[in-house]
């Protein structure tokens, strides 16, 4: 039983080092950059490093494949690419006769703007709420002053965008 075991891990090991191959240590630098970037921006350091992996594949990516690449759980990722999805910044697509999905970052800047765009106005409702309930006069100006300032920035981003798009190469 013990040189079944040992065949097992020594086999599953081999199977680990063939599937980073590919990914040098630039890679795995940027994969763990990432996850730390996203720390800031409250999400899990899974999250980033889950992005980050798919940024850099020229295919799909399972589950499967993605714990054993970043020897991550199983469970984490699949919070990790549920908040991918909701950010615009990952999609799914399914694998004919299966239930099992695939994931692949987005390149597309105006899909990730647009799951953007959607939890933004969420929060500005959320804060012409706070302003309209507020019982003090001063609290109720400076959320309607912080709810118009962010309004006219956000709705400079296409602008923003549009030009980014016609700056030469």
């Amino acid at each position: 039983m013990a040189a079944v075991d040992t065949a097992y891990y020594a086999g599953r090991n081999i199977q680990f080092l063939l599937n980073i191959t590919n990914m040098n240590s630039t890679h795995r630098r940027f994969i763990e950059d990432m996850g730390q970037h996203m720390l800031g921006w409250g999400l899990p350091r899974t999250t980033g490093r889950i992005y980050a992996y798919l940024l850099l594949r020229s295919a799909p990516a399972d589950l499967d494949q993605m714990t054993k690449d970043l020897r991550i759980a199983k469970s984490g990722a699949s919070v990790s690419t549920r908040q991918l999805i909701q950010f615009g910044m990952v999609r799914t697509s399914g694998e004919p006769g299966s239930r099992r999905l695939r994931y692949e970052a987005l390149y597309d800047l105006d899909a990730i703007i647009a799951a953007r765009t959607a939890q933004s106005l969420a929060f500005f409702e959320r804060l012409k709420e706070g302003a309209r309930i507020a019982t003090a006069p001063s609290v109720r100006q400076k959320l309607r002053t912080m709810t118009s300032e962010l309004e006219h920035l956000f709705g400079q981003a296409p602008d923003i965008v549009s030009r980014g798009r016609r700056r030469p190469q």
